[in-house]
């Protein structure tokens, strides 16, 4: 059995990226990352209650006390919030770890969503499409790893959809056949208290950042001469990324035209896709 711990990111205002994925790793890899960020977490120099990326970017919240004016960070305050944030990959980075994910396209989901069949389908927000697109991912790695594991998900709790989230899963295995022979057991839990879905939040946050970078469709969002970030570039460069894909206009339309409104989605074509490497674990 290999874990998937599963977390969102993604762009205000129904624009941007929304993005969902986060870590693909054995039991001892998970057991080690759980136990080295906690302890880090707590250290006297650090000591906040949970570590979320978008928070050390800002400088706000669990973040606050290392800034004086939260949200107008300093160059030496920066500086700061990097050592913590590099500390926080290294565990990352020196567990037999993976991260993947999925990006969708805001402007493109909403405007093909305006389209009332295709909202029937793809629902209101990319939420339920970019969490699926993502187990049909972490299936698609088992069968690359082709060792016989099956993939058991832990996602971070959504208040707006945790309600229906166990049942919404044991559809999209039905749905889902091919995918469905890869995947095991699925729980939420809160990224506050779980040490494995903070470090998933730390990759899918970079995982959205990237995409921004590499799909070059935000220009007006980027400052000239934007590249990968230095905290994307570090997980690359240890080999701990593996598939990150995107939605686009194009790709929304094609499940639409391949789905039925009211059922869950068929995304089996995943399982079909063809790389030139192997997962490796």
């Amino acid at each position: 059995m290999i874990s998937s711990y599963l977390d969102e990111s993604f762009d205000t205002s129904q624009k941007g990226i929304f993005a969902v994925g986060g870590l693909l790793a054995r039991g001892v890899p998970i057991f080690e990352i759980d136990r080295k960020w906690e302890q880090l977490r707590k250290t006297p120099e650090i000591d906040i209650k949970y570590f979320k990326a978008s928070e050390c970017e800002r400088g706000d919240k669990q973040f606050a006390k290392f800034v004086a004016t939260p949200k107008t960070v300093t160059p030496a305050e920066r500086a700061n919030l990097d050592a913590i944030w590099d500390k926080f990959l290294d565990i990352i980075v020196g567990e037999a770890a993976i991260i993947y994910g999925i990006g969708v396209i805001q402007d493109d989901f909403y405007e093909v969503i305006k389209d009332p069949k295709a909202k029937a389908i793809l629902g209101e927000s990319p939420y339920w499409f970019a969490y699926q697109a993502a187990m049909i991912e972490a299936a698609f790695a088992m069968k690359k790893v082709g060792q016989g594991d099956s993939v058991a998900f832990v996602c971070d709790k959504d208040e707006e959809h945790s309600d229906i989230a166990p049942d919404v899963y044991q559809e999209v295995q039905k749905k889902n056949p091919k995918a469905a022979e890869y995947m095991g057991t699925f729980t939420l839990a809160s990224d506050h208290l779980c040490e494995p879905l903070q470090a998933a939040d730390a990759a899918i946050y970079e995982i959205r950042r990237s995409l921004h970078i590499s799909l070059g469709r935000w220009k007006h969002w980027l400052k000239s001469g934007d590249s990968l970030r230095w905290q994307f570039r570090k997980l690359a460069d240890k080999k701990r990324v593996w598939l990150i894909q995107y939605a686009d206009k194009r790709y929304l339309d094609e499940v639409v035209k391949e789905n039925t409104p009211g059922q869950p989605l068929d995304l089996d074509h995943f399982m079909e896709q063809e790389f030139d490497e192997d997962i490796q674990f």
